[in-house]
């Protein structure tokens, strides 16, 4: 009998996230199969397939939408966030879980405070200090920067709970043998680090690669220096009714995301269980 019941339960699961992997795919198979078609053929029938696969809807978005300009905006902005972020991160969070730091529990119960307070909740008052700073006339400041302040306190977290898993003793033989916390740092720990800063990298990437709310407020007044987020705006007011250049462009957003999980999902998934068990 328990059997049977377990075994009910086992197909109620599998069929639920069946469900939920088909809703999640859904949008971007439709976004897919729309990038090819013409205006016609997406009146036509939205949910029909493309007559012929028309990849020079890729080619216009990419040049006369700009697509190209704005993913390079993109690439630079999440290559310095996240460069900026993981470095100070592994700093801070190797030093809260490690060097037993006074308060170090209470400034993590802290981060974890900021982490759960909603990013619009900090919008304001983040204008506020970078308009007086003089940042939004700086190309790329005004996002870099309060970017890598919303990344850095669940970045930590993830990397404290990390160092608390390896054994003090592998630290202690280090300084032992003479070595700084530096060297420690470079030569023990940093090899072990593969999962979980794969784990903050997705992340993390994702984040910056998406968001639209500060990226728009902050480029109001330029035109340089957008990000994909924001080009696709821009691209919209441009071209309002070529649906196919449109999803060719939101295509070339996403896929970048699926690429990085693809190649990082071994480390992402070990990262995620890094801090189950203490050592």
């Amino acid at each position: 009998m328990n059997t049977k019941k377990s075994s009910v339960s086992v197909w109620v699961i599998r069929v639920f996230l069946i469900i939920m992997a088909v809703i999640s795919i859904f949008p971007l198979v439709f976004a897919i199969l729309t990038s090819f078609k013409n205006n016609q053929e997406f009146y036509a029938n939205i949910w029909a397939l493309p007559e012929k696969l028309r990849v020079e809807n890729y080619a216009n978005a990419f040049i006369a939408g700009k697509v190209g300009e704005y993913a390079l905006n993109s690439i630079f902005i999440a290559v310095v966030s996240l460069s900026v972020t993981i470095v100070f991160a592994v700093l801070a969070a190797y030093a809260l879980a490690r060097l037993k730091i006074k308060g170090a529990e209470l400034i993590l119960v802290m981060l974890i405070l900021i982490q759960v307070l909603p990013t619009e909740s900090l919008i304001i008052p983040e204008y506020m200090i970078v308009s007086r700073l003089g940042l939004l006339n700086v190309k790329y400041a005004a996002m870099i920067l309060p970017y890598i302040g919303w990344m850095l306190p669940g970045t930590i977290i993830i990397l404290s709970n990390f160092f608390k898993t390896i054994p003090m003793e592998l630290i202690e033989s280090a300084r032992i043998d003479g070595a700084t916390e530096m060297t420690t740092m470079r030569k023990i720990i940093v090899p072990l680090m593969k999962a979980p800063v794969a784990t903050c990298l997705v992340f993390d990437f994702c984040f910056v690669w998406g968001e639209l709310m500060w990226a728009q407020l902050t480029t109001l007044s330029r035109t340089d220096g957008l990000p994909l987020s924001i080009g696709l705006l821009n691209f919209k007011g441009m071209y309002s009714t070529e649906w196919g250049q449109m999803t060719a462009a939101i295509c070339m957003v996403i896929v970048p995301m699926y690429i990085l999980f693809i190649f990082t999902q071994k480390y992402f998934i070990a990262g995620l269980t890094a801090g189950g068990v203490k050592g």
